[in-house]
């Protein structure tokens, strides 16, 4: 699970980060509509969950078994 975790914390970052290159390709070429800004929260809310979970995991009782 944890190999799980962290493959799909991975393939999340880089669609994030393709997301964020995108919106400042756009903006280079035109004004974007004020709703594009906010394509890459679900992604960055997704980050943060699995880099909390990765982050206190190794902190839980029995992890070291």
């Amino acid at each position: 699970m944890p190999a799980t975790i962290r493959q799909w914390h991975r393939w999340i970052s880089m669609a994030f980060v393709a997301t964020v290159a995108a919106i400042f390709i756009v903006q280079a070429l035109m004004t974007p509509p004020e709703w594009l800004y906010y394509t890459p929260l679900p992604f960055l809310f997704a980050l943060i969950l699995s880099g909390i979970y990765m982050w206190f995991r190794p902190a839980r009782p029995g992890a070291a078994k």
